[in-house]
C-alpha cells in the first residue's frame, strides 16, 4: 500500500520497484521543480569494528515518463558535469527502475545540506563576504562560470540551467553546489521547434539563467580576493 507523504508523514508517495517504503522512511523535500521530486531519507551503515557510520541521501523520480533516449541523455550531461565540475557535483547513481508500474529513471545522490542560493541576488552581500573569506568556494564559482561559458559559447551551444530553485547554492560547509540532475541545460535553438506556449515558457527561464550566470560573474569579481 502506497502511504502518503509529506514532511509530517515520512513515507515515499509513490511506488519505486526496488525501494521499500514501508523499511525506508523519506521525507519530501521538494516538489516545486517542474521535472522532479526529491526525498530526503538517510543508511546507517555498520563497519568491521562496530562502528557505525551515517549516510544522508536523497531520492529522486521525475514527475513525467522519460524514454530509455532520454534517460542516456540525462545519464550523459551528468557525466559532463560530473568530469568538468568535480566536487561541485554530488555523486548520484541513475538507475532504470519502475515507479509506480511505469519503466522510468531514478536517482539516488549525495544529501546537501543547503546554506543559501548563490545565485539569488537577494543574497548579494551576504554571498560577498563569504566568498572573500571561503577562498575554496570562490574557486569553485570561477570555475563553474568558466565552464558554464563555455558550454554557452560551443558548437553545440548548452546554456546551464540557473532558473530552478535552488540549483546553484552554497553548503553548510562553505562550498559551492549545483544540485539538479534533471534536465540540466537548455538549447536555445530548440526555441523555433516549439508552439507559441511551449517557446515563451523556455524563453523566460532561458532568460532567468542568462541573468543569473551575468549576475554571478559580477558577483565574483567584487569578491575578487586582492593579490
Amino acid at each position: 500500500m502506497n502511504r502518503k507523504g509529506s514532511k509530517e508523514q515520512d513515507y515515499l508517495d509513490v511506488e519505486i520497484n526496488c525501494l521499500d517504503p514501508q523499511l525506508l522512511h523519506a521525507t519530501l523535500v521538494s516538489s516545486a521543480g517542474s521535472h522532479c521530486e526529491v526525498w530526503r531519507t538517510s543508511k546507517r551503515y555498520q563497519h568491521d569494528d562496530e562502528q557505525f557510520s551515517h549516510y544522508d541521501f536523497v531520492i529522486k523520480y521525475p514527475t513525467v515518463f522519460q524514454s530509455t533516449a532520454e534517460i542516456k541523455i540525462l545519464q550523459r550531461d551528468y557525466n559532463r558535469l560530473k568530469h568538468e565540475l568535480e566536487e561541485i557535483i554530488p555523486e548520484a547513481l541513475f538507475f532504470i527502475t519502475e515507479i509506480n508500474q511505469q519503466k522510468n529513471v531514478c536517482v539516488i545522490a549525495e544529501a546537501v545540506d543547503i546554506w543559501f542560493n548563490i545565485a539569488n541576488p537577494q543574497n548579494h552581500e551576504e554571498a560577498l563576504e563569504l566568498l572573500r573569506n571561503n577562498r575554496r568556494a570562490y574557486d569553485q564559482l570561477e570555475r563553474f562560470i568558466r565552464c558554464a561559458n563555455q558550454w554557452r559559447h560551443a558548437d553545440n551551444a548548452r546554456l546551464i540551467d540557473l532558473y530552478g530553485v535552488d540549483n546553484l547554492v552554497m553548503d553548510r560547509n562553505y562550498q559551492i553546489r549545483y544540485i539538479d540532475n534533471f534536465f540540466v541545460f537548455f538549447y536555445e535553438d530548440m526555441l523555433d521547434m516549439m508552439d507559441e506556449y511551449e517557446s515563451q515558457s523556455l524563453s523566460k527561464q532561458i532568460e532567468t539563467s542568462i541573468s543569473r550566470l551575468e549576475y554571478l560573474q559580477e558577483l565574483l569579481q567584487r569578491a575578487k580576493p586582492d593579490v
